[in-house]
């Protein structure tokens, strides 16, 4: 059977899948309606619709009865496959607005002639009279059963195809992209590729799954899902920068800031006129660079095909030989001659450019991209591909269902039996204990190992820290041991400032309001005890007016953004709308006021919950900004200026942050002197400090 007579076969089966479930029970109800029995026991006539099919490539066409990769490849409208480059460009408009696929009497008549052909007449499918009949609009000979069902009603159902975000730029623009990118890198040489692995390597992880840690080789691709591949687009400028010499470190730098920037706006899940007004443009940007990125790359990188590439290649050619016959040594000889891999460049004319176009209109119609993306139900893959590796590979379908028969008796067991958690805390803790006992002592805030009680968080509440008073520090002798610190330069005066200044309700301004010795004095800690937390948790309300929550700690995901208090105007022309610190301890205190001026002479302790940080200060020699494409670059202020460190109240975080090192940059020491807080640097990895962005 040939490859064309297979494909047929494919679209006839799908068609007459449809046919099936698209039955006379299923018409009835879609023209007279179905009455159904609601929750409120009301009875309503309900009419099943059909809006939109979301599926990857292959799957569209089958369903439009359109011919894969053909000269038409789009099956929403009629664009030529040569120029669908021109993402974004006025003529790339006008082809789809003006060429719009439309179901009706002239695709009707020349699909019936071409099934007499081959059904009556025994035309062969590979005709040229075939060809000739199909090849202007890319169409298959296959009556589409849609098409067959919906006619009569009017529906054209070419519409139903939304572009998918998934398939189509985490799987489709953005892959192909990066895979250039490292293309490029191996035609440079110069140990890029090792530094690129290492710099993804070396960034941290944000929230709870949202950036994840990547593995040790991200350049090779291997085992990666779209949501891999998100996180690899979210944190590639700084992973990029001067990998390359200029101009090109330039050109990918803007790349990758269009595409960031592209993405972010399609995937919103809340839209305006504003912001559909920028996604459109961004697309129109986006075109002029990729096809900038093509032309200007082609002419000074000789990229090849990577190894996984030629990996690949020759496991296909060597499944479709025949079995029994080895693959001819001479044929490959001739086919890359000298050991030469295949001379690649980036492809303009795929349907998956073409289709980000097309995301305007789709949002407009039938909202935003998380109504009509495959994301969801592509989730579940992973369920499967993580039974894969312990099954056998012949019989992997069985195999699969029983790992999942086995996972869900053994969940029902957990349930009914009650773990000893504090058992396990106790085991896993018991080997380090006694080695960093004397250390975490010292430290502002508590180790992993370090158990501490923090039940569910009210929703209602902006944040929640642990209630608990076991882990403590005595202020006298913490300070003394730690007096040669410079981090701990006027710790004391400076704490009771900003105590002072939230128990008398002055308004935060971003400085601590100085106060006098006497006023200080009135301000006591009971027990002069502080007490450390591991977690606080921090609820904030998202753009689309969702509630989102961080957890936010000193080892791992310590750093925040609060409101600035600083304006953009003649005085201050480099004003910013947030300040952002690195978390170094989270406590509460139980205090005694006594106020003279109200002659309050009650002694009920206050408690006061607070953050200490390191607050970051913007570069403002580095040019960023939308204009000119960049991130903004932050940096530790020097820890013998007096606003280095500081206490800010937990009401006043908006929500954790992912800072991502400027790697360009390198690492210095002249921001922090080695004694500053040791311990704890040395147990988050920061060592050495790094510029960020």
């Amino acid at each position: 059977m040939t490859s064309e007579v297979l494909s047929h076969c494919r679209h006839e089966l799908m068609q007459a899948i449809w046919m099936l479930l698209l039955d006379d029970d299923f018409m009835h109800a879609y023209e007279f309606g179905l009455v159904i029995e609601c929750l409120d026991g009301i009875f309503r006539r309900v009419f099943p619709r059909l809006f939109t099919y979301a599926a990857d490539y292959p799957e569209k066409t089958l369903l439009a009865s359109i011919k894969f990769l053909a000269q038409c490849p789009c099956p929403r409208c009629l664009i030529p496959k040569i120029q669908i480059g021109g993402l974004g460009s006025k003529a790339d408009r006008r082809w789809r607005e003006n060429r719009v696929r439309e179901d009706g009497h002239t695709i009707w008549t020349t699909i019936r002639q071409v099934r007499e052909w081959l059904y009556v007449k025994g035309t062969n499918i590979t005709s040229v009279f075939v060809k000739w009949m199909l090849v202007p609009e890319s169409l298959v000979p296959t009556v589409n059963a849609f098409s067959t069902r919906f006619a009569r009603f009017g529906f054209n159902f070419y519409s139903m195809f939304v572009p998918d975000l998934l398939h189509e730029f985490e799987l489709g623009v953005w892959k192909a992209a990066f895979t250039h990118l490292i293309r490029i890198l191996y035609a440079y040489g110069h140990d890029t590729i090792t530094t690129l692995n290492k710099r993804y390597r070396q960034v941290p992880t944000f929230g709870r799954g949202t950036i994840r840690k990547f593995s040790g080789n991200a350049s090779g691709m291997k085992k990666l899902a779209g949501r891999d591949f998100e996180d690899l687009l979210q944190c590639a400028i700084p992973v990029f920068d001067r990998l390359l010499p200029e101009p090109f470190n330039a050109l990918i730098l803007d790349l990758l800031f269009e595409l960031a920037t592209w993405h972010g706006l399609a995937k919103l899940r809340l839209h305006t006129d504003t912001t559909l007004l920028f996604l459109d443009t961004s697309t129109t940007r986006l075109g002029k660079i990729l096809r900038r990125f093509a032309s200007e790359t082609k002419e000074a990188f000789d990229t090849r095909d990577l190894p996984s590439e030629e990996a690949a290649r020759g496991r296909r050619k060597a499944r479709k030989a025949p079995q029994g016959q080895p693959q001819s040594t001479e044929n490959s000889a001739k086919q890359h001659p000298q050991g030469r891999l295949k001379h690649r460049t980036f492809n303009l004319q795929t349907y998956k450019l073409h289709a980000l176009g097309d995301y305007v209109s789709a949002i407009k119609q039938f909202g935003t991209t998380d109504n009509f993306s495959t994301m969801l139900g592509e989730l579940e893959h992973r369920r499967v591909k993580r039974f894969y590796p312990r099954v056998s590979k012949s019989r992997f379908t069985s195999g699969i269902a029983k790992q999942q028969q086995r996972e869900r008796i053994l969940f029902r067991m957990a349930e009914r039996i009650p773990v000893d958690k504090s058992r396990k805390r106790k085991s896993m803790a018991l080997g380090s204990r006694e080695v960093m006992k004397a250390d975490a002592a010292n430290m502002p805030s508590l180790r992993f190992e370090d158990s501490e009680q923090l039940p569910y968080t009210d929703p209602r509440a902006h944040y929640h820290i642990s209630s608990g008073v076991r882990h403590y520090l005595r202020l006298s002798q913490w300070l003394g041991k730690n007096e040669s610190d410079p981090a701990f330069v006027g710790f004391l005066p400076r704490l009771k400032d900003h105590i002072l200044a939230r128990l008398l309700k002055h308004n935060y301004d971003g400085d601590e309001s100085p106060f006098s010795s006497a006023e200080r004095s009135r301000l006591t800690f009971i027990n002069d005890r502080i007490y450390r937390h591991k977690v606080i948790r921090i609820n904030y309300t998202t753009y689309d007016l969702r509630r989102d929550q961080d957890s936010l700690n000193s080892r791992t995901h310590a750093d925040i953004m609060v409101l600035s208090h600083e304006e953009d105007n003649d005085s201050e022309p480099n004003g910013h709308p947030y300040w952002y610190a690195r978390i170094i301890g989270v406590f509460h205190a139980l205090v005694h006021y006594r106020d003279l001026t109200t002659n309050s002479s009650s002694y009920d302790p206050v408690q006061v919950d607070f953050a200490w940080v390191r607050w970051f200060g913007r570069d403002l020699s580095h040019r960023s900004g939308w204009k000119v494409k960049r991130l903004h670059r932050l940096g530790f202020i020097p820890s013998e200026d007096p606003g280095a460190f500081g206490f800010i109240d937990p009401k006043n975080i908006i929500r954790g942050i992912h800072l991502v090192p400027a790697f360009a940059s390198g690492h210095t020491s002249e921001y922090l002197p080695p004694l500053v807080l040791p311990q704890l640097w040395l147990e988050a990895g920061f060592s050495r400090e790094r510029s960020y962005n």
